[in-house]
């Protein structure tokens, strides 16, 4: 069976995880997929040789999210078999950015979805100079909502409102204003990409994510509280009951910010389990998705 994913460790014990599905078009995170991903991160974690990852991509995009034909099944499992697949791509990031081996992203095209929540579990994330690329987490836009993490990074990583309303819409960057936002650490040369990428993983050995970091601080509880008053009166004056992911997004966001990472991820997949008990996201996604490309 060809690979999905191919692991190649340099001489100075950079590994490189290169995504290229032999069989798609683009990257996606699919059941085969996830396996293989998680395989490797297990292996690059552990592997006392390996002094940094760079994830990278052989296609002309980075990495589409999640295969969402996949998803699509999503809403004929049970909770507990959702879990279980939710939460293997969920641990598999929190390892990754964890296991005290800096991490970088060396983002080539667009990046969406489950991939930008993948590059957001790295510490760096660099891209090419190129307006034409899309970042950012498009769900809302098909019914649905981040899950493996993308709510809980994304808002500790940007400022927090504005990226909680660009969740709410699935709104998109291209790299000069995600790096505006902070979410990116440079744009570079398409030449230089892969060179600044592992550069940094050289430069940056005791990289961690903000979040983990001693002395970090999150928005206060009455910065919340406000934000979010005026948010749902908004989403209830534009009628919140037809837009469950909305909702849901905000309540992932609202109580994800008041707790540290880990069980703060965990909330996240349990209101993505919540979206899909809901007959409206399964018919908004057959609509938008399924419909459009049948």
């Amino acid at each position: 069976m060809s690979s999905i994913i191919t692991l190649g460790i340099d001489g100075h014990g950079i590994a490189e995880l290169c995504w290229d599905d032999p069989d798609r078009k683009v990257n996606v995170f699919s059941t085969e997929a996830i396996s293989e991903w998680v395989g490797l991160v297990d292996q690059v974690a552990t592997d006392p040789s390996v002094r940094g990852v760079l994830i990278t991509s052989g296609k002309a995009s980075f990495h589409a999210g999640a295969d969402l034909r996949m998803v699509g099944g999503f809403f004929d499992m049970s909770a507990e078999e959702l879990w279980s697949v939710m939460a293997r791509v969920k641990d598999s990031f929190y390892r990754l950015e964890t296991c005290g081996k800096p991490v970088a992203a060396a983002i080539n095209g667009h990046c969406l979805g489950g991939g930008f929540e993948m590059a957001l579990a790295a510490h760096a994330r660099f891209a090419v100079d190129d307006p034409a690329i899309k970042l950012g987490l498009p769900e809302a836009g098909l019914g649905l909502m981040p899950g493996f993490g993308g709510t809980q990074r994304l808002a500790r990583l940007a400022p927090w409102q504005r990226v909680t309303a660009d969740m709410l819409q699935g709104a998109t960057y291209d790299v000069s204003e995600a790096r505006s936002l902070g979410l990116l650490t440079d744009v570079v040369p398409a030449g230089a990409l892969r060179d600044a990428a592992r550069r940094w993983l050289l430069d940056n050995p005791a990289a961690e994510q903000p979040w983990v970091a001693r002395g970090y601080c999150g928005p206060s509880a009455s910065e919340i509280e406000r934000y979010f008053h005026a948010l749902n009166a908004g989403l209830t004056r534009d009628g919140v009951a037809d837009r469950p992911e909305q909702r849901l997004i905000a309540e992932a966001v609202y109580h994800g910010l008041q707790m540290p990472i880990e069980p703060a991820l965990r909330l996240e997949v349990r209101r993505f389990i919540e979206l899909t008990r809901n007959p409206s996201a399964r018919q908004t996604l057959q609509a938008r998705f399924f419909g459009e490309a049948a």
